[in-house]
């Protein structure tokens, strides 16, 4: 899973990294990803929050030359048909396996193939269950408490990431327009899967414009919706830190701050449970 996650630049740094334009609409509004007030750095996003989402409109209806913007939306996607915003609560990630192949749902195929986005993000944290010798596992005890090791997961050279989504429209029984997105996750592979067994799918820049394209058609995308590659998982520090993130009251930089491991991954074992808290995976 995927359910906490970090964006610690300023709005100027994301429209500059993802080539988006200003717009008169949503100049006012940006500071909406950041807590509503004065845009600032946030290191413990959780779901139903509003966060920084970068997509393209197309311009006098024409979808073949779309405009990248950056706009707020919440997280956990609230779909068309839904009857109230709560039922995003429960879908701030998507499993790569519900879009396609014999499990896709028609829930999200529609977005799929229209409302495809990119959630920036600095780093998203994930937490390792260990059992009482330390190793990763059930607790031995039926019932107990489990030990956890969070981990901050985040580009060792500080720059951005971008985590494919979705994004969908919903307007409530009294008018109110929601505009909401998912974090797309998939299997986890290499040194991930010694922590969770799902992560967020990380788009390397190069794909970024395919992915965004309004005339791309799900067979263009398929090939996108695939783990990432070793290179991608090669440039992430795995960032041991304390236990303060497990509560979204806390929202510093000491949050993202190197302490000591239970236990260090490469002693772990590779095949992790996941861990209870909500995650982006």
């Amino acid at each position: 899973m995927c359910g906490r996650y970090t964006v610690t630049v300023d709005p100027e740094t994301i429209y500059g990294e993802f080539a988006c334009v200003q717009d008169d609409e949503h100049r006012d509004l940006i500071g909406g990803p950041y807590g509503g007030d004065l845009a600032r750095p946030r290191y413990n996003i959780a779901p139903t929050d509003q966060v920084p989402v970068v997509l393209e409109r197309s311009t006098d209806g024409d979808r073949s030359k779309g405009v990248r913007r950056l706009e707020p939306m919440r997280w956990g996607l609230v779909p068309s048909w839904a009857k109230n915003v709560s039922v995003g609560n429960r879908m701030f990630n998507t499993r790569v396996e519900s879009l396609v192949g014999e499990g896709a749902k028609a829930t999200f195929r529609t977005a799929l193939q229209r409302r495809r986005c990119l959630l920036p993000a600095s780093g998203f944290y994930e937490w390792q269950v260990l059992d009482g010798r330390g190793s990763t596992g059930k607790s031995a005890v039926r019932g107990a408490r489990r030990a956890k090791q969070a981990y901050y997961i985040t580009p060792a050279d500080g720059s951005l990431m971008a985590l494919a989504g979705l994004w969908e429209f919903w307007r409530s029984p009294e008018g109110e327009p929601v505009r909401s997105a998912t974090v797309i996750t998939v299997p986890a592979v290499g040194e991930m899967a010694d922590v969770h067994d799902r992560m967020p799918l990380v788009l390397p820049r190069e794909t970024w414009a395919d992915w965004l394209r309004l005339d791309a058609g799900v067979d263009a995308v398929t090939e996108l919706l695939r783990r990432p590659g070793d290179d991608v998982l090669e440039a992430m520090e795995f960032r041991p830190v304390g236990e303060r993130v497990g509560n979204v009251r806390n929202d510093d930089a000491g949050l993202v701050e190197r302490v000591e491991p239970v236990v260090r991954l490469d002693e772990s074992n590779p095949q992790s449970q996941p861990a209870d808290q909500p995650t982006l995976l």
